[in-house]
């Protein structure tokens, strides 16, 4: 009871931060937002045994053209879908497959852009100058 009474003072002190008025906590989502988000966003279903790969390609590049959902939008996504890789096991390859995908068409959004303003000589350059 006594190193209970000890260790009390550095919970609180090394513990995990409170909220303070004004402040928003945010948990994790459950298994069941993860996967109820991911059918409706959606992302397809896969296993080890059926990866069903080109779905999750055809799911990059129609993301890729897809003028409903924004950039920030797949970001905040794929920070979801980090989480539900942590909280909903069992499904976290199709959490993970759903991430490289929006991040291949969030790449090819930011390639296309940079053609579009005619930056791609500019990367280029900076990028043999060592610029990374």
């Amino acid at each position: 009871m006594k190193k209970a009474k000890l260790l009390l003072p550095l919970l609180l002190l090394f513990g995990p931060p409170m909220a303070g008025p004004g402040q928003v906590v945010q948990h994790a989502p459950t298994p069941e937002q993860c996967r109820a988000d991911a059918d409706a966003w959606g992302i397809p279903q896969w296993s080890i045994l059926m990866q069903n790969q080109d779905k999750f390609t055809a799911l990059a590049n129609g993301m890729m053209g897809n003028r409903t959902v924004s950039a920030k939008e797949l970001d905040a996504r794929n920070a979801e879908f980090a989480q539900c890789e942590k909280t909903d096991i069992a499904f976290s390859g199709r959490y993970a497959q759903a991430d490289r995908a929006y991040v291949i068409a969030e790449l090819g959004r930011m390639a296309d852009y940079m053609r579009r303003h005619n930056l791609m000589e500019q990367f280029y350059s900076e990028d043999d100058q060592g610029q990374r």
